[in-house]
């Protein structure tokens, strides 16, 4: 059975991959396709060998999940300061933010929850989320404008 869910993994990964290169090609011609499948199944291998290092070892946190719900809002806010700052001519003060944050430990709770964060804070155009400090439980990010940049990781 363990060889048959690999299998399946890898007819995914190599389609999804497939389907992908497809998409941004643009065209359905003989070579593309060629170069898609090759590129899809190295890809696929790829993916299984990080897959059974163990580096994709992540839980993700529910009631994190439940907290990005504000993330579209953010979105709408931070879009609206730096477009505002852009047109009214003055260059907006960015710099770096050491924002307290459980980054946790080596466990895959911890992974999935600075996964999810880095992900749900970076989608936002003010701050990008750099890095998290797991022994002082901070959260590295960087924003273009510092005056209204959101002040906690989702």
């Amino acid at each position: 059975m363990k060889m048959l869910g690999r299998a399946a993994y890898v007819l995914f990964v190599t389609a999804t991959l497939f389907g992908f290169w497809l998409l941004l090609v643009g065209t359905n011609a003989g070579l593309e396709e060629i170069c898609g499948a090759v590129a899809a199944a190295i890809g696929a291998v790829a993916a299984v060998a990080v897959r059974k290092s163990g580096l994709l070892d992540a839980r993700p946190d529910p009631k994190l999940l439940a907290k990005t719900a504000k993330v579209p809002l953010e979105i709408v806010v931070e879009f609206w300061w730096v477009t505002a700052a852009l047109f009214r001519g003055r260059r907006p003060h960015g710099g770096y933010l050491a924002t307290p944050f459980e980054a946790g430990g080596n466990d895959p709770g911890s992974r999935g929850r600075r996964a999810i964060a880095g992900i749900a804070d970076t989608i936002s155009p003010n701050v990008m989320f750099v890095d998290a400090d797991c022994e002082r439980d901070l959260a590295l990010r960087h924003a273009l404008d510092l005056d209204h940049a959101s002040k906690d990781v989702p």
